[in-house]
């Protein structure tokens, strides 16, 4: 039933930065928006070998409010001085068992428990280290290859967190290449296999194959059998100006990605879990970058999307958007200009050419842009091939394009009827003009100086910003 869906709240922070200070950390704005759950502690922070007596106080307040608390942290969380870390060795699965019993004994009221692999962060806490699950190579862990390792973690979870904690466990998949158990569907039906069957035990995946991109198809394991599972959705996307430019997810998510001829037949309309658990829901934060956008409106706009369809799939997500609009005393004519947001974004962030020539489902683009950074490596390997093709001028065109697009939103966003948010949308379609006109600038220099290498290309877009900034925008090291 659909008020059975779980809707959990996790803010995810950077580990560059500090602890993204945010309204949808506040238990009652989250009840009141509609989430049932909320992630306390993530990856960075971490639950395994400590919990603050804050955090105990803050899951009591949580708690009585009616919010599901869940606590998280990576595969293998361990105390710095222990010798463990290998899965091949026992130790290591027992520290694990031992401090995933302290943290339910510690808060009994939680509702339960998240891992995951495939991705560590290291720990500012000096008395944990963190290991994955597939680093080890040693002779101990010899006879363990990927696919055991993780059917280990499946039964290990299923028995400690669920059995023998009576608490819920999401494992959230990762490995997030066209390859990982993310989307790779063989491999999940292998590892999954060694569920036992606890309905506490649950799996989360993105809706998209790989990671927040565009060109990204519908993730095909989303349909695959075995323990009821999350979606999960980004609401400030972090390879798409992580929430400073509007970016309209409602149509994909329902409906699937157009750009990968899956409108109307992919999306949570089309093609959800057999048993569907509900949505793992990113309000803000994801990626590297610190926050930069002014205010959560497009937070806000997207995040009303993904409860409601978690609610109701069935939903059209132009009705959604109107109802977010109404509620939110914005004009009507916001609509239009909003429901034509994923074009723009398509045209600011992607490069028709390079799918063309590439077709790349990672890293569409060559993740020229990504965050807050410019990446050299990636815009100088565009710019040498595509002249080296002789697609030098589609390339510029496209850039040109983006220009002329970025122009006439932002000519139709200073036309619409003020409103409370009008400077911040308005500063919003400027500042993605601003950018389609700086790029278009940029790749015409980097092609008319094709071929470049890599260093030659950081020159050159490092002397383009001191010359004309693009705040908050920066060059990766």
């Amino acid at each position: 039933m659909p008020e059975n869906r779980m809707r959990i709240a996790y803010i995810h922070d950077s580990p560059l930065f500090e602890r993204l200070e945010t309204d949808y950390r506040n238990p009652s704005k989250l009840l009141e928006l509609g989430f049932t759950d909320v992630v306390l502690s993530d990856q960075m922070s971490g639950c395994l070998f400590g919990i603050s007596p804050q955090l105990v106080d803050e899951i009591e307040v949580v708690s009585e409010l009616g919010l599901g608390v869940w606590l998280m942290d990576d595969l293998f969380t361990l105390p710095a001085q222990s010798n463990a870390g290998c899965p091949g060795l026992e130790e290591t699965w027992n520290l694990t068992s031992q401090a995933i019993q302290d943290v339910i004994e510690s808060a009994p009221q939680i509702r339960g428990l998240v891992f995951r692999y495939g991705e560590t962060f290291e720990s500012s806490d000096s008395e944990i280290k963190r290991v994955g699950l597939f680093d080890c190579q040693c002779i101990d862990c010899s006879s363990m290859d990927e696919i055991s390792r993780r059917r280990k973690v499946i039964e290990f979870l299923e028995s400690v967190v669920c059995r023998e904690g009576g608490k819920r466990c999401i494992l959230r998949l990762w490995d997030l290449t066209e390859e990982g158990i993310h989307a790779n569907r063989l491999l999940q039906s292998k590892v999954l296999s060694k569920w036992g069957g606890d309905p506490r035990f649950f799996v989360s995946v993105k809706h998209t194959m790989t990671d927040y991109w565009r060109h990204q198809p519908w993730n095909p394991s989303i349909m695959e059998p075995g323990p009821a599972r999350l979606i999960e959705f980004q609401c400030e996307r972090e390879y798409e100006f992580i929430g400073m430019v509007p970016n309209w997810m409602g149509p994909e998510w329902s409906q699937g990605p157009i750009e990968c001829g899956e409108r109307g037949r992919t999306g949570l309309a089309n093609t959800r879990p057999e048993d569907w658990a509900g949505s793992w829901i990113i309000p803000i934060g994801g990626g590297w970058a610190n926050r930069h956008a002014a205010h959560s409106l497009w937070a806000d706009m997207n995040l009303h999307a993904a409860l409601s369809l978690t609610i109701n799939p069935n939903r059209d997500s132009s009705e959604i958007l109107n109802e977010w609009v109404l509620e939110n005393d914005l004009p009507n004519e916001l609509q239009t200009l909003l429901e034509k947001s994923p074009e723009l974004i398509l045209r600011l962030r992607y490069f028709d050419v390079w799918n063309v020539l590439k077709n790349q489902t990672w890293m569409p683009s060559e993740n020229w842009f990504r965050d807050d950074n410019f990446v050299p490596g990636a815009c100088a390997k565009i710019a040498n091939t595509v002249v080296e093709e002789g697609m030098a001028d589609l390339l510029r065109s496209e850039r040109a394009l983006a220009s002329s697009m970025a122009r006439n939103h932002l000519m139709e966003a200073e036309s619409l009827p003020d409103c409370e948010h009008s400077d911040f949308i308005i500063e919003s379609y400027r500042w993605a003009c601003h950018f389609a006109e700086w790029t278009e600038e940029t790749w015409n220099q980097l092609l008319n100086q094709a071929p470049l290498s890599r260093h030659e290309c950081k020159t050159l877009l490092e002397q383009r910003l001191a010359k004309e900034p693009l705040p908050p925008i920066s060059v990766m090291d």
